[in-house]
């Protein structure tokens, strides 16, 4: 079943092994969590580690691609539980809360952050960095976003963070930026576990669903 449901990837066979194996952690299954959740299963992921701790409100339908009338005031993470299993009855999924200093990420192959918060995100970073898996930087605001690998660089440095950062975004976004960011975080994400190319910092790709020039890639701090 797994064979036929994913042999149009366009991935060797011992590439789609690599995937099928890795396990992605993935911080918020909202905006761009629940696009990067989509493409992995899609691209014949079956392990995940998953923090959110929200449930699904009417603001979120504009953007989140796991928002629907049946999962409205449901938790994020039995949606995303479900949605995974209608598309690959094999996903191993283990429910996490919010993502904090506590969280574990044992087992874990990379991490993935569709969090809203620079405090949650710096974390993330140093989280993972401890962990010594890479960690995939992930952001969309209004029309824009970045992605980035991070692997050894310090995400301090590359946003020119101070101490007690820690704003959340509550800014308009439109659906298409939560979508590519999140897409392209997944892309990112199997690129490093496969051996292909992908953005690492202090390297990142940017994007503006607005603009002529639709990406273009420069470095961080």
């Amino acid at each position: 079943m797994y064979t036929h449901k994913f042999s149009r990837n366009a991935f060797s066979s011992k590439q789609q092994k690599k995937v099928r194996a890795a396990t992605f952690a993935i911080i918020g299954l909202g905006g761009t969590g629940g696009f990067m959740l989509e493409n992995l299963l899609r691209m014949g992921a079956e392990h995940f580690i998953v923090f959110d701790y929200d449930r699904f409100e009417l603001t979120n339908f504009n953007r989140q691609m796991l928002a629907t009338s049946r999962s409205l005031d449901e938790p994020k993470t039995k949606m995303a539980l479900e949605r995974a299993m209608e598309i690959n009855a094999g996903v191993r999924m283990e429910l996490g809360g919010a993502f904090g200093s506590r969280s574990s990420l044992a087992g874990a192959s990379i991490l993935l952050d569709g969090s809203d918060s620079a405090a949650t995100k710096l974390l993330a970073s140093q989280l993972a960095r401890k962990s010594r898996i890479p960690y995939v930087f992930c952001a969309a605001s209004g029309t824009r976003g970045i992605v980035s690998v991070f692997r050894g660089y310090d995400f301090r440095k590359a946003f020119q963070l101070s101490r007690g950062t820690g704003a959340r975004s509550c800014q308009e976004i439109l659906c298409p930026a939560a979508a590519l960011a999140g897409t392209l975080a997944a892309s990112a994400a199997v690129n490093c576990l496969i051996g292909k190319p992908f953005a690492r910092a202090p390297d990142a790709v940017f994007f503006d669903t607005f603009s002529e020039k639709l990406f273009w890639r420069a470095g961080l701090g």
